[in-house]
């Protein structure tokens, strides 16, 4: 607050999420107005495990009755701009109350909080790429990197904005790899991004600064939320010692300090949200262990509290969690990639390798997604009196749909980016009309066959991280390089929806991640692929969110 800058309505809010108002004061008004900036910070945390999740039936809603052509939502909102219509559906219809199932992934264990999740299905890449990591975030595979401009993945590009990362936040890196984000080099070049790996000691330090970083109440601290009585009582005293303040001004802004002083009183109660770090970590069993282990329940809610603290404590504001898939003995059957995951419809001890596949995916959901979207829905971000889970992003995925497949990649969203982000919906961006993905990949194409899996084409994967980016407040000046995808401008073997493109595409990320000869498996699904979108739409956020 300016002493000479006071515009007719301002607000101070305290940690507790209450505003009270600031009086007009008139005397002090004539000088020149000025308008409160937005102090509300956003986070985004990227989750992802790898190999497929099984069957497509398991992570969108249904209710079983016929998971090998799963209808699509009710609710249709016209296209514009020569979009086609899409579909959408409350996830309330699916799971009404907290202890309702909503598909086989979730169980019961999301149903608390369905109004800030977001279900998306019909999101295609348009190439088959095995074991792909970085392209879930926008980046490439080392050895695409020859074909393709690297450029640096959603997370990167986020951390590396003054806007949404003023602080230079280093992004936290949480898992067996770093290879999921992509940052640049001091040199310019676009290499794997070092991580923190497993070890709860090196999460810990890589958070905390190895233990250095100021906790609540200290000074150093620099943090918008941490500071903000202070802030106001010393705006007060220059305020109200003003020479150009009236006497009727002064007792006006006097009866507003009586009531922030309420205010104030009442943050006792939401101290639990301050940045309490040290004595956490040091009485805990982990300080001590090697690597979290993927079995274990309790490590992963310790990750999910200590990725929590470290929100709180504003030590990061990107998170790219890469977890491995549970190898061990499950249920009886060892894990054998080219078994579990390569022959879904194989069957032992009565069910499919894909539902053993779908038990083993809902491990790190159960225990890290949820603990952690849990958390963030308690606790309670001063700089605007919401959740930080309101406030934040947090992507779940995996490595791919259905083997290695291209089509209907898994899409899970909570959180509302700070208002940006609508949710509490299933939407289900396929569009029918244009039938099947070509081959399903690895599989079958009719509709309803048990191999199906679902795959209606539908809208480019990139769009999602478009709409990430967006969300978290970038515009697409930061994340636009028109000097990719030049090779879809001029063509006229593409479709009728993308003949003599011109100009650029646009967008984030690269339309394809590899460029097959003529003749080799993917190449002429991959022109077929292309074919079924509008690229003129790859620009686009995802409409509905």
């Amino acid at each position: 607050m300016k002493i000479n800058k006071i515009n007719r309505r301002m607000f101070l809010q305290g940690s507790g999420g209450a505003l009270v108002s600031i009086p007009f004061l008139a005397s002090l008004l004539p000088r020149e107005t000025w308008a409160q900036a937005n102090t509300t910070i956003r986070r985004f945390i990227s989750i992802r495990s790898s190999y497929e999740i099984g069957h497509n039936s398991c992570w969108l809603p249904n209710d079983g009755s016929n998971i090998y052509n799963l209808p699509q939502p009710t609710n249709v909102v016209a296209g514009i701009n020569g979009h086609h219509n899409v579909r959408w559906q409350n996830l309330r219809d699916f799971a009404p109350t907290n202890s309702s199932v909503l598909a086989p992934f979730y169980g019961n264990l999301a149903s608390p909080y369905l109004e800030s999740m977001n279900i998306l299905r019909g999101l295609d890449f348009m190439t088959r790429d095995g074991h792909s990591w970085a392209v879930k975030l926008g980046g490439l595979e080392v050895d695409h990197a020859v074909e393709f401009k690297r450029i640096q993945t959603v997370d990167q590009v986020l951390n590396a904005n003054k806007i949404f990362n003023p602080l230079g936040r280093p992004t936290a890196l949480l898992g067996l790899t770093g290879s999921s984000s992509q940052i640049k080099s001091a040199d310019g070049t676009i290499v794997n991004a070092s991580n923190y790996d497993r070890s709860f000691l090196k999460i810990y330090n890589g958070l905390f600064s190895n233990g250095s970083y100021p906790e609540s109440g200290q000074s150093t601290l620099i943090n918008p939320k941490g500071d903000v009585l202070n802030r106001v009582i010393g705006d007060y005293n220059r305020v109200n010692n003003s020479k150009n303040i009236s006497a009727s001004d002064k007792l006006a802004l006097q009866n507003a300090m009586d009531r922030f002083s309420d205010v104030q009183k009442s943050l006792v109660a939401t101290t639990v949200n301050s940045c309490q770090y040290k004595n956490f970590y040091s009485t805990s069993p982990y300080k001590s262990s090697g690597m979290f282990d993927i079995s274990s329940s309790a490590d992963y809610k310790f990750l999910a509290d200590l990725m929590t603290l470290s929100i709180i404590c504003d030590t990061a504001r990107t998170f790219c969690v890469h977890n491995y898939l549970y190898q061990s003995v499950h249920d009886g059957l060892a894990f054998d990639h080219q078994i579990t995951s390569h022959e879904v419809f194989g069957v032992t001890n009565g069910k499919f390798n894909w539902q053993r596949m779908n038990e083993r995916q809902k491990l790190a959901f159960d225990n890290l997604t949820i603990p952690l979207v849990k958390n963030l829905s308690e606790a309670i971000d001063p700089t605007n009196g919401k959740s930080y889970l309101y406030n934040s992003l947090i992507y779940h995925t995996t490595e791919s749909g259905q083997v290695h497949g291209s089509a209907s990649h898994p899409g899970v969203l909570f959180g509302n980016a700070g208002g940006n982000i609508t949710s509490g919906k299933y939407i289900d961006y396929s569009d029918r009309v244009k039938g099947a993905q070509s081959g399903a990949d690895l599989f079958n194409s009719t509709p309803g066959d048990p191999k199906f899996s679902n795959n209606w084409r539908g809208v480019h994967y990139n769009r999602l991280l478009t709409t990430i980016l967006q969300s978290m407040g970038l515009s697409p000046a930061d994340y636009e390089d028109n000097s990719i995808n030049q090779q879809f401008l001029n063509r006229t073997d593409l479709g009728t929806l993308n003949t003599n493109l011109a100009g650029s595409i646009g967008g984030f990320g690269h339309v394809w991640t590899k460029t097959p000869t003529p003749g080799a498996y993917d190449f002429n699904r991959l022109i077929d692929n292309v074919k079924s979108n509008d690229l003129k739409q790859y620009k686009y956020k995802l409409p509905i969110l």
